[in-house]
């Protein structure tokens, strides 16, 4: 069971995402037929539900696209339910301490490791595939978004969790939580970001950090410090964008 996140993240490669709101299927499909290296499915934000989430795993099935799941909150069951569906893995956030995290990498694993069940799902082609339990176990990405001062404190420890492949940096909350709300360039955030991919680095696990393709200086320096998985806006953003400057450029022709 291929999954190229897994993949890129095992060699230090560079992975850029895209986080996915709108909930349409044919949406998810043109982002990963653009070249996307994986897509966050928000579940967390956005109003999805499980049927269309499946739709949207089903519509990047084939493609070199790993979809990930994003829950609001640390529920085995909800977990449990994205795996069966098909995602590639979870993306949880909020998770501070390592006890969390160990909750987390538990629902996405069989026992003995874990406590995931089984069912004849979608990810087991609905029960004919015998071969799924054994490949699942290594073949799927867990995902937590830091976004906490205690998160940050605690980051060595959590660092340390068998199983978990992947920390995101979610700037917005952590800089509200460290008394500079959406200050993202305010010294006391900064110091948090750079603790954070230095402890990811000596772990050898990769972060993650939000893409700004304005600012590529930053971007480097990121990858400098150890960052690898890259995520850019969702696509309400990106449509929003893209619109603006088509209408923009045809306003010469109104005049």
């Amino acid at each position: 069971m291929k999954n190229h996140l897994k993949e890129l993240i095992a060699t230090g490669r560079v992975a850029l995402g895209a986080q996915l709101r709108m909930g349409v299927p044919a949406i998810a499909e043109l982002f990963a037929a653009a070249g996307f290296d994986y897509l966050v499915l928000d579940g967390e934000h956005a109003t999805q539900t499980p049927i269309g989430i499946q739709a949207q795993l089903q519509a990047v099935n084939g493609y070199n696209c790993t979809p990930l799941v994003r829950f609001g909150r640390n529920d085995p069951d909800e977990i449990r339910l994205a795996l069966d569906m098909g995602a590639g893995g979870v993306v949880i956030p909020l998770l501070k301490t390592a006890a969390e995290v160990e909750k987390l990498v538990q629902a996405c694993h069989y026992p003995p490791r874990g406590t995931r069940s089984y069912g004849p799902s979608r990810a087991y082609r609905y029960g004919f595939d015998r071969e799924y339990y054994p490949r699942s176990q290594p073949s799927l990405v867990t995902m937590i978004i830091i976004e906490t001062g205690e998160a940050v404190d605690n980051i060595d420890e959590i660092l340390a969790v068998d199983g978990l492949d992947t920390i995101f940096l979610g700037l917005a909350d952590l800089s509200v939580t460290l008394g500079a709300p959406l200050d993202y360039g305010h010294p006391r955030v900064e110091a948090a970001v750079e603790r954070v991919l230095a402890a990811a680095h000596d772990a050898g696990k990769p972060a993650g950090v939000s893409f700004y393709p304005d600012n590529m200086p930053m971007m480097r320096r990121r990858v400098e410090q150890g960052a690898r998985v890259f995520m850019v806006g969702g696509d309400e953003w990106m449509l929003y964008e893209s619109c603006k400057k088509m209408i923009e450029s045809a306003a010469s022709l109104r005049k």
